[in-house]
């Protein structure tokens, strides 16, 4: 059946078009941002704050390093691929079990020791640029960054109303997201500024005052959970009984190596096209505004007409961005002699930009709304799982795509896979819509019997 959740859920004899009148009205941005009559708990807001801070050191990391490590074109990519990789696949590796901690000791904890622990590590970087160094302190940043992610999200919806959980949710990643585009924008002025180890000694000074504000600030509800959970994987085999997260998790993997791929590669090929730091900072910038401003807006959204429409119209945004550049690469704007033009494709680019950032707050939202709430730290933590799994696959796949195109070809060859991806991501969606559809008429059927 599809969700109903919301404040805001109308009864059947109300007449549709008083409906729709409704949800403009009740997800106005003003109406977003003030929560209609729902507030904000003061310790969410500073755990957004923190995670945002968190976020921008993680965002400006990789460019740093790219600038750190040495060797021309190929090299520099296949040794920023090398030092990449391991990330994601310790993320993904211990997600699930920082999320059952969490459940069971409680989350701050839990999530104060993966902040103090990536400043640590970023502090490490600055002794040596040996590669194979630099790909165990990032694989060991990635636990740090697992243990952020689902103690986290299982917080907020500790905290939020079912009402406006979406919305909520909707808050956490955009400042998850938008702390990668400002990290990405220091980043590249960073590299334009200063030499690299001290780029990495910024980073750490970031990362060690989101540690302090969220020791200093964030509270949490005293754990309730006695709940038995099963370890590793088993765990993840009880997440996935629920039929929702079961069609959603294949999705939310092509989300997410979609997000590697752009994360990890662009700023390295755009660099070695002579685009300067601080031009692509600027241009991550700009994308970051257009894609994540209205996450808290298509999260309530998602509390008022239901997660999946939700979703399935960031699907279809994304879809539309990867098919322009596909097969329009030059209709958006043009970059020449460090001068960018631009053109009329820009406007729907832009337009499709807007609800490219509608899915993951309302897969967030769908998520907990299906979950148990003595199980919300095991369920969250497939998002982080996802989202090392998507990134671990981007890395990879990547990494053979450049050895076996060499650079020249690379983000060509990046592009189709992006392309590839996201046409099945599509199905997927389609797939997913269509069957709720399904059980929900067939639901109808038996409860009128």
């Amino acid at each position: 059946m599809l969700p109903t959740q919301g404040r805001f859920q109308l009864q059947n004899t109300k007449p549709q078009m008083f409906k729709y009148a409704q949800l403009l009205t009740s997800t106005s941005m003003f109406g977003v941002l003030k929560g209609r009559g729902l507030k904000t708990p003061w310790h969410l807001r500073a755990l957004y704050i923190s995670t945002f801070l968190l976020r921008t050191a993680f965002g400006a990391l990789l460019l740093l390093i790219s600038d750190y490590v040495t060797g021309d074109k190929m090299s520099t990519l296949l040794k920023v691929a090398i030092i990449a990789v391991p990330y994601p696949l310790a993320e993904m590796a211990t997600a699930n079990y920082f999320g059952i901690i969490s459940d069971q000791r409680g989350r701050k904890t839990i999530i104060v020791f993966g902040t103090a622990l990536a400043a640590i590590i970023v502090a490490l970087y600055t002794v040596s640029n040996n590669v194979w160094y630099l790909a165990t302190l990032h694989g060991i940043h990635g636990i740090g960054a697992a243990a952020t992610v689902a103690p986290a999200i299982a917080m907020i919806a500790d905290y939020a109303d079912k009402g406006d959980r979406g919305r909520q949710m909707g808050w956490f990643d955009y400042s998850t997201f938008l702390g990668y585009i400002v990290g990405a924008v220091m980043g590249g002025y960073l590299i334009d500024a200063v030499e690299p180890r001290l780029g990495f000694v910024v980073i750490a000074g970031i990362l060690t005052m989101s540690a302090v504000m969220l020791f200093l600030l964030v509270k949490e509800k005293e754990t309730k959970t006695k709940a038995e959970h099963r370890a590793g994987f088993a765990e993840l085999k009880q997440v996935f009984k629920v039929r929702e997260i079961r069609l959603m998790f294949p999705i939310w993997l092509i989300i997410a190596t979609l997000l590697g791929i752009a994360l990890t590669y662009l700023p390295i090929i755009m660099l070695n096209n002579k685009v300067s730091g601080s031009t692509i900072g600027l241009m991550f910038g700009v994308a970051g505004v257009a894609l994540g401003l209205l996450q808290p807006f298509w999260g309530k959204v998602s509390d008022v007409v239901g997660r999946i429409p939700v979703m399935a119209y960031g699907v279809f945004s994304i879809f539309g961005i990867v098919i322009m550049l596909v097969f329009f690469p030059n209709s958006a704007f043009t970059y020449a002699n460090q001068h960018f033009t631009a053109k009329l494709g820009l406007i729907p680019l832009a337009i499709l930009g807007l609800g490219a950032g509608a899915f993951v707050p309302a897969a967030l939202a769908m998520m907990a709304d299906s979950s148990n709430s003595e199980r919300y730290g095991a369920t969250m933590g497939l998002y982080s799982f996802a989202l090392g799994f998507g990134a671990f696959i981007a890395e990879s796949l990547g990494l053979i795509i450049i050895l076996a195109t060499g650079s020249g070809n690379a983000p060509q060859g990046l592009l189709y896979f992006a392309a590839g991806l996201i046409v099945l991501a599509v199905i997927l969606m389609m797939l997913f819509f269509v069957t709720s559809l399904v059980r929900g008429r067939s639901g109808k059927k038996k409860a009128a019997t």
